[in-house]
Formats: structure tokens, sequence, C-alpha cells
């Protein structure tokens, strides 16, 4: 998803958080009072009387066509194509093609920064972010990390997947989290039945 897309959702999830957030106040407020007085009853006379017409319930099966279309739209948008699994090389020419599997150039990139830099648990998946292809490796710092060996073996990553890829059409990310916690062993507790 672009950053405009994650933009345009957060004010419209803001704007409905809103109109949800006064509704339930003015709700609050009616049952107790507490800043001013409502009618006990609500007239619905115009509304009813489009719906009564004979051109009411069309007008409502259209604006409800049209809004379920905007919706349909704006989930397609978000939804994106997926990421491709096989990338063509730009060697490939009229006597054959040469393809290259990107999930598994993912997991060699974290194979290999786990064996180049102090981390654990490594692991390479592809997305598809910004229109371009981007191989994306997760894993987790060691205690004792030293950050010139991190940095030194994810700029050689991220240099590794450029000369693979000179188009610059495909990308490397290295999310790099906190030491995982070593679990605590359930052997240390003790239950005596008695």
């Amino acid at each position: 998803m672009t950053d405009r897309l994650r933009t345009v959702d957060r004010l419209w999830v803001l704007l409905l958080g809103l109109v949800l957030l006064g509704s339930g106040l003015v709700l609050l407020d009616r049952e107790y009072a507490v800043v001013g007085r409502y009618p006990d009853t609500v007239d619905l006379g115009p509304t009813v009387e489009v719906l009564e017409s004979p051109w009411g319930p069309w007008l409502v099966a259209v604006v409800g066509v049209l809004l379920g279309l905007l919706a349909l739209r704006g989930l397609l948008r978000r939804v994106g194509r997926p990421p491709a699994t096989t990338r063509r090389l730009g060697a490939s020419g009229p006597t054959g093609r040469l393809e290259v599997d990107l999930r598994s150039v993912a997991d060699s990139v974290a194979d290999r920064l786990g064996t180049q830099a102090p981390v654990t648990g490594a692991g390479g998946s592809v997305r598809r972010l910004g229109g371009r292809d981007v191989l994306l490796v997760d894993a987790h710092v060691t205690e004792d990390a030293d950050p010139q060996v991190l940095t030194a073996a994810v700029a050689a990553a991220h240099d590794e997947v450029a000369a693979a890829f000179p188009d610059d059409d495909v990308t490397v990310r290295v999310v790099l989290e906190a030491p995982q916690r070593a679990r605590r062993d359930r052997t240390d507790r003790v239950r005596l039945d008695g």
C-alpha cells in the first residue's frame, strides 16, 4: 500500500471515528441530559415522503449500488497485484529466457545475512511495495551484536541484490528486531500434590 493510500485510509478512519464518537456522546447526552434537552420524538416526515414516493426505492437502490462500487474500487486499489515470484533477467534473448525465483533469492539473502551478521532467525519473503518487488529479510539481533558488523552485513546484502538486479526493479529491505528473549523453561517449577 502506498503512502498516499495509507494517509487517505487514516483520514477516513479518523473521520469515521469522530462521527461515531460524536454520535455516541449525543446518545449519552440524550439519555442523561447533561448538556441539553432533546425532543421525545423525531420528525422523519420528509424522509418518509421520499421513501414512500414511486421513485424513492429506486433512489435508495442507485445510492446503494454507487456506494458499493466505490467501496469495491477502494478495496481493489488497496489489494494491488501480488508480488512476482519469478523475474526475467536482462540477459534473456531470442535464444533463451533466463528467470530467477525471487523467493529463493530472498531466502538466500536471509541465510547469507544469518552467517555474516550477529542475527538469529533470519527469514526471507517477497513483497510488492511502491511498484517494486522487495526482498524482505526479517531477523532478530543478538544481544551482543556489534553495530558496525550489522551495518556492514546489511550493506553487503543490499549491494549484492543491486548487482544482481541492475535495472533497480528489485531491492532488499532488512528489518532487524530486538533480541529474542530466551523462553523460560517450565521445568523450573515444581508442583507437589499431597
